[in-house]
């Protein structure tokens, strides 16, 4: 089978914030007329693409590369929404229906995101528009105790769902380590995911957790850890940045690369550890 293609667009310096928890690396960016060719061949030769990068949405003409993929969702970090009045209108000529926003409550400021009242108007305007949203939700060792908080605030915000994502040491947050989460936080915190899914009604809010946090015990991912498959990184999916260098995910893009894309074909030249894929592999490094 072959992975998934995430296709990076841009990167730090492209964007319109300088949020202290960035993972992308400064690596250039990708024009929108390449993104869609690149889209296009990829797709010719049978692989599934996704758009990635800060904010695509510094450039409206990206959304062609989305609508071609296929791909029904954006990350945004809100601004550009309400900034410029004719955007939704291009989110759904391309097709877009879920907005994924951050919004970090307790460690907002600290992680340099936008500030919440702007991620709030942002929603409320997205919702008036018709838009799903998402609220990305950075969990670190100063606010994984809040998952029942952050998640009754996200759903009194209009959200459709929270997705928790584990602060890594990567990017701009490898200069606070503090933040990470340890074996036992991660613990705690995933019995108060537990507890909240109890509480609140899943067609009320979707809780959500990315698969940085490592198998949560009692899920499938456990089963997939217990059968050393539980990181797809560099199996099933992969991520090229502008330069056409392959990495096995976007969270390890300060890595050592495995391989580059070269005029339309993916040379894979070294592979990722196959005895460490019981947790997510940035965990690791």
């Amino acid at each position: 089978m072959k992975p998934k293609v995430v296709l990076m667009v841009n990167d730090r310096k492209s964007c319109n914030i300088r949020c202290n928890h960035c993972y992308v690396p400064d690596y250039g960016k990708r024009t929108s007329k390449s993104t869609l060719e690149e889209t296009i061949r990829l797709q010719e030769q049978g692989y599934d693409v996704i758009i990635a990068g800060t904010e695509t949405l510094a450039d409206p003409m990206y959304l062609h590369a989305y609508k071609q993929a296929g791909q029904d969702y954006l990350l945004t970090n809100g601004l550009i929404l309400l900034q410029d009045p004719d955007i939704f209108d291009k989110l759904l000529k391309a097709e877009i229906k879920t907005l994924q926003m951050s919004a970090h409550f307790e460690v907002q400021e600290e992680l340099n995101s936008i500030p919440i009242d702007v991620v709030k108007k942002a929603v409320g305007l997205s919702k008036n528009n018709g838009f799903r949203v998402r609220l990305a939700t950075t969990i670190t060792s100063v606010n994984y105790e809040e998952v029942h908080l952050m998640s009754t605030l996200a759903y009194y915000m209009g959200a459709d769902e929270i997705k928790f994502i584990n602060y890594l040491p990567i990017g701009s947050a490898s200069a606070n380590n503090d933040l990470t989460l340890d074996e036992v936080q991660r613990s705690k915190f995933f019995d108060q995911i537990n507890q909240v899914r109890d509480f609140i009604d899943i067609d009320q809010l979707r809780i959500l957790l990315h698969g940085n946090f490592g198998p949560k015990p009692g899920s499938k991912g456990e089963v997939l850890a217990n059968e050393n498959c539980y990181c797809p990184a560099g199996d099933e999916i992969i991520a090229i940045n502008p330069k056409g260098e392959i990495y096995g995910c976007p969270f390890l893009m300060e890595s050592q690369n495995i391989g580059t894309y070269q005029n339309g074909d993916l040379l894979i030249h070294n592979t990722l550890t196959k005895d460490k894929r019981q947790t997510c592999i940035a965990n690791l490094l």
